[in-house]
């Protein structure tokens, strides 16, 4: 019996017959495991995260005078960030953990009910918030910050459950210890930051919370969970093999002693210290690029996949923001322009890197739930047919290119370069969603 395949699909059936497992069936280590939650917990966090992804882009397009002119103080650009760090990242990472903890660690999640009602409060939450700062209705972007907030604390709460039940104190292990401690204070910090939307107690020190409140989320919270997650999963979608892992553990460590004296020391920052700070995230940050080159380098697959290539050129534009780095501390707020071009080869970068994810783990979970159990009965797909490769392609250029220019017409200060930048990004990322809605609605016939 031969499976159909919608028109356009890109997809081709495998002809040969599967009486036993065919090689569309992930190896072992995969992403699956009879402890894993049922894929509409992993599936709603992900289509938020699209949802937050698209509203961001779009929201790039219109903001474009501001990052042009290196305003990344003004509210909509603030709201507009926090769509791309707590809508598209923070909540494509908890989805993605949601499916792999239980893998990583041979331990279920302590509560999927907890994990889907922290949704619930989650993303109406962040919402709030985003149009209360771009409306600038301050009371709204308080309650929003109170609801996603509390959603936060109660995924951090619900993550070291898990932990202390896992026997295992693998890497992994301990860098999500690292991170679930960094998210708690990054809300604890943001909740200061919120505050200060209402009181303004701050005053002239905002800018340097906000520094502090983005490097504890990013170094500590995301690059710390890529750091555990990655030397998992990139050696298994590169079929990658005899890589050391050495980096990737310096890479845990200088990251967190980074994040642990920024936070120490976040009260009197001396030159001395920042420079030390900096030496340090900067040299986690050398250190995981360096892990992922070893994983590409030692690859069994001389073809790159599109999920992949976006992977690996996220990697480079983090790469490109580590560049920028010292030149940013040194000018200060003197060189905004600067300063917002880091930030959004930072955001950028970590961006394409989780995209490049997507193509690798939607396409595995609809395959193991709906057409894993049909092997030996019927013909089925393979798990890289369920999408087409060369729109796939299209996404990484024109997303790819989008950041790219984005930061280059920041930094000359061109508008018109800016806002061609996010149209590409726009393109890639509609793309991108258009074919992860295609692969989730994809059935045996």
């Amino acid at each position: 019996m031969k499976q159909k395949v919608s028109p356009g699909s890109g997809a081709t059936p495998s002809l040969r017959p599967q009486t036993t497992a065919p090689p569309s069936v992930p190896p072992a280590p995969s992403l699956a495991t009879r402890m894993a939650p049922p894929l509409r917990l992993p599936g709603a966090h992900f289509a938020v995260a699209g949802g937050f992804l698209l509203a961001g882009t779009l929201g790039l397009v219109w903001a474009a005078p501001d990052l042009a002119r290196g305003s990344f103080g003004m509210p909509r650009v603030v709201a507009i960030t926090h769509l791309f760090t707590l809508g598209w990242i923070t909540t494509s990472i908890k989805g993605a953990l949601y499916q792999f903890l239980p893998v990583a660690l041979q331990t279920p999640i302590r509560s999927t009910r907890l994990a889907a009602a922290g949704l619930l409060l989650y993303a109406p939450g962040l919402a709030l918030f985003v149009i209360g700062l771009i409306l600038g209705r301050v009371p709204l972007a308080l309650v929003g910050a109170a609801l996603f907030g509390t959603a936060l604390l109660a995924f951090v709460g619900n993550l070291a459950a898990t932990l202390k039940r896992a026997t295992q104190r693998n890497l992994t292990w301990w860098c999500l210890v690292g991170s679930a401690t960094a998210l708690a204070s990054t809300v604890i910090l943001g909740i200061s930051l919120a505050g200060n939307l209402r009181w303004g107690y701050l005053g002239a020190d905002r800018y340097l919370a906000v520094a502090v409140h983005l490097h504890v989320a990013i170094a500590g919270w995301v690059l710390l969970t890529i750091v555990g997650v990655a030397h998992r999963l990139l050696p298994m979608f590169l079929l990658a093999h005899g890589a050391s892992e050495v980096p990737g553990k310096i890479a845990a460590i200088l990251l967190s002693t980074g994040v642990a004296v920024l936070l120490a020391g976040h009260h009197a920052l001396h030159p001395w210290l920042v420079w030390t700070i900096a030496a340090l995230l900067g040299g986690g940050l050398v250190a995981l690029l360096l892990q992922g080159a070893l994983f590409f380098r030692h690859r069994r697959k001389p073809q790159l996949d599109p999920g992949m290539r976006l992977a690996a050129c996220g990697l480079s534009l983090l790469g490109v923001a580590l560049l920028i780095a010292p030149v940013h501390l040194a000018s200060g707020l003197a060189a905004p322009r600067i300063a917002t071009a880091y930030v959004v080869a930072l955001l950028g970068g970590i961006t394409l890197f989780v995209c490049g994810h997507y193509y690798k783990i939607l396409p595995f979970l609809i395959w193991f739930h709906r057409f894993g159990p049909l092997v030996g009965k019927q013909q089925v797909p393979r798990v890289a047919e369920l999408y087409a490769h060369r729109p796939a392609e299209v996404v990484v250029v024109a997303a790819t290119a989008g950041i790219l220019a984005m930061g280059l017409g920041i930094l000359l200060a061109a508008q018109a370069v800016v806002r061609t930048g996010a149209a590409l990004l726009l393109l890639g990322v509609s793309v991108l969603l258009i074919q992860m809605i295609h692969i989730s609605r994809k059935r045996p016939l």
